[in-house]
């Protein structure tokens, strides 16, 4: 008869090892559950934020590189070439800059309003340091663009014995706008209208029918001539200081507000001693920013305008305008039909005498005025809210010279 516990473990030694069958049987999965698509709204397109350049806090070089449209500075040798000669010396490249700063603002204005790109403002300061009297030899190129005769006149600009408007800042400048917005509108590349305007638009018309695409290099693979690749590097070269001139160890200068200059329109025949007088500064000064004009008068055939400070500018033309409002009211105070026995000469105005102090308070009266230096007579004019021709007639003066220490009659 067996033991009863017998069968009982054996029962329990069974029973574990079904249990453990079971455990290294790997259980169904279940189905997958489908993935649900939940649809999300698309992203807004990327805002375009305009690069801000390295001097955007250096007025007025900001309006300058702010319109650049080369910026291959660092692609090619020959413009890194550049730079390093420029920038040799940087307080040499510092002095150049400042002594051309007041033209270069007023060449920035007139091409900011032609939409030319900002780094053609550098092209006076490579054809000539922006020297406006840069002279002619043998019929060859002159003035701050360095236009020759031919092209000068093609574009309006006259040259004659009294007057050189390659030499007029004003008619000059104008001429060379007219001259780059052509060769963009001809070639639609910037590059090349600087190729154009250095080699002739000709040779750049031959060099793409050679070499119909010039590429996006930062000087267009095209068979020009050397001194046409090597003009574009040194506009690119001088645009690259501009852009970071930190990394030159260059400052750039600033432009006083008293050192702009302001065109400003002037009739013919205009004496230049005189427009020196009314703008209150010396005529040589006057000459200085105008060498166009060769003679003693403004001719008519000119461009008829002056370039100056612009305080020298705004008294210039309110003195213009002034005069030009007397001389309107003195014809307008004409009767139409004037007797014939009022065209006899009028007598002339007597002086009346010092006064000895006995006229009481007309005594204190200021009839005199000694001219001081830097003064013009329609200064002294406007001083007295008087009109330059009653001075001119108080003071028996045939013209507009006065001198200083010279004493005038006011009243």
């Amino acid at each position: 008869m067996s033991d009863p516990r017998s069968g009982i473990r054996l029962a329990l030694t069974l029973a574990a090892c079904a249990l453990l069958g079971a455990c290294a049987v790997e259980p169904a999965k279940p189905p997958p559950t489908p993935a649900v698509v939940i649809p999300y709204p698309e992203a807004p397109a990327p805002r375009l934020v305009p690069i801000t350049p390295a001097v955007t806090h250096n007025e007025p070089w900001a309006s300058v590189t702010q319109s650049f449209v080369m910026h291959d500075c660092a692609a090619s040798p020959l413009i890194r070439a550049r730079e390093a000669t420029y920038t040799r010396s940087p307080a040499r490249f510092e002095r150049m800059l400042k002594q051309a700063l007041p033209l270069m603002m007023y060449v920035r204005k007139q091409l900011d309003a032609a939409g030319i790109p900002g780094e053609f403002v550098m092209l006076p300061m490579l054809e000539s340091r922006y020297d406006p009297s840069e002279p002619s030899h043998h019929g060859d190129a002159a003035g701050m663009w360095q236009l020759m005769p031919a092209t000068a006149r093609r574009h309006g600009v006259r040259i004659s014995r009294h007057y050189d408007g390659r030499r007029d800042p004003v008619a000059s400048t104008r001429a060379a706008v007219e001259m780059l917005k052509a060769l963009d509108q001809r070639f639609g590349d910037w590059r090349l209208a600087d190729m154009a305007y250095n080699a002739g638009p000709h040779a750049v018309h031959v060099a793409l029918r050679k070499h119909p695409q010039p590429g996006s290099t930062a000087i267009p693979d095209i068979p020009v001539s050397h001194a046409a690749r090597r003009h574009l590097a040194k506009l690119m070269a001088l645009s690259c200081i501009l852009r970071e001139p930190e990394h030159f160890h260059v400052k750039l200068p600033q432009l006083p507000a008293s050192g702009e200059l302001e065109a400003v329109r002037v009739p013919a025949d205009t004496r230049l001693h005189t427009a020196a007088n009314m703008a209150a500064i010396p005529e040589s000064k006057l000459r200085a920013l105008n060498p166009g004009y060769r003679g003693t008068r403004i001719p008519a055939d000119s461009s008829r305008a002056l370039l100056l400070p612009v305080a020298a500018a705004r008294s210039l033309a309110a003195t213009l305008a002034l005069d030009a409002s007397e001389s309107v009211a003195q014809v307008d105070s004409k009767p139409p039909q004037a007797d014939p026995s009022e065209n006899l000469p009028l007598p002339e105005e007597p002086v009346p005498p010092a006064d000895d102090g006995a006229a009481g308070a007309a005594s204190t009266q200021v009839t005199h005025h000694r001219v001081r230096k830097g003064e013009s007579l329609w200064s002294i004019a406007r001083h007295y809210h008087v009109s330059a021709g009653d001075l001119k007639r108080w003071n028996h003066l045939q013209g507009a010279t006065i001198h200083p220490g010279e004493m005038l009659r006011t009243h």
